[in-house]
């Protein structure tokens, strides 16, 4: 009888203990199912946003039921022989005159309308054979804030293409460093990932940046698997010497996954530099680096 006393307050504190490890790995589970299913709303939801948006400004483009692209006849006409007159308006607000060499993807830019949604946007930008064709958002406090957090404000993936403060926002800055995530599903910058092969690197090099009534025209000469370092930080492009310096850097090094093309540039060229991760290389980011065509619309 003594020995049977003593082992049943074991045996029940055995099951109580099992009893509560069972309830707090269900709370877990729950709790990580939880924030798992909210992550995967915030991601759709925003993804959804940037899908309806892309879809208002890209409505010309989409009506065309002959080209992806905005001009269909000799440049030097000008003139836009098909949709309605309001189309043909909205049109000629983002083409230029000075880059008629250029197939400038159409857009129908309301900007009164895209701010609307957030203030803080105040670029787009489209690259031809990729996913990206986005707005481009710069914070006015807070640098890191669009690596974080959706155009709508929720906190989660797939965050903004964005820029920092140290970067004027009329694209006059030497070097415009431009940011977004690298995407499982493609979306924001995965696709600058599409420039390590060759051919795709040779068949597609533009890059448009639509800015008020213009558009920007740069045209890649390099991509590539460089480091971290921060390029505003790092560089000091307030004198020829260190802009020279970090154009011979592009040229001449050995980076990982390297294209370049010959294209010519100078001290006083303006770069186009677009950064995205490179999975599984936390100390690594892939960058795809253009140069602008049409100078004479910055001072336009």
């Amino acid at each position: 009888m003594d020995k049977k006393s003593v082992k049943q307050p074991t045996i029940k504190k055995e099951f109580n203990i099992y009893k509560l490890l069972t309830f707090l790995l269900a709370a877990i589970l729950l709790v990580v199912i939880g924030i798992l299913g909210r992550n995967w709303l915030v991601a759709r939801d925003a993804q959804r946003q940037y899908e309806d948006l892309a879809e208002q400004v890209n409505r010309l483009q989409n009506q065309s039921n002959q080209d992806n692209y905005f001009q269909e006849e000799p440049v030097e006409t000008q003139e836009i022989t098909e949709g309605t007159e309001e189309e043909t308006q909205e049109s000629e607000d983002v083409i230029t005159e000075d880059a008629p060499e250029f197939d400038v993807p159409q857009k129908n830019l309301d900007w009164a309308a895209i701010r609307e949604i957030n203030p803080d946007i105040y670029a787009w930008i489209c690259i031809p054979g990729t996913e990206v064709d986005y707005p481009i958002l710069q914070h006015p406090t807070d640098d890191s804030y669009y690596l974080n957090y959706n155009m709508n404000g929720t906190r989660g993936y797939p965050g903004c293409i964005y820029t920092e403060r140290l970067n004027r926002k009329d694209f006059t800055d030497f070097d415009t460093v431009v940011y977004g995530h690298n995407m499982r599903n493609d979306s924001m910058f995965a696709t600058l990932h599409n420039f390590e092969d060759k051919t795709f690197f040779d068949s597609n090099p533009y890059v448009y940046i639509y800015i008020g009534d213009k558009v920007l025209v740069y045209e890649i000469f390099a991509a590539y698997t460089g480091g971290n370092e921060h390029i505003l930080y790092a560089n000091d492009f307030t004198n020829e010497a260190g802009r020279q310096s970090y154009l011979d850097g592009i040229a001449k090094s050995n980076y990982m996954n390297a294209n370049l093309r010959d294209t010519e540039m100078t001290t006083e060229s303006h770069i186009l530099t677009l950064s995205t991760c490179v999975q599984g290389h936390a100390q690594n980011r892939y960058l795809v680096q253009a140069v602008l065509r049409n100078e004479e619309a910055l001072t336009e």
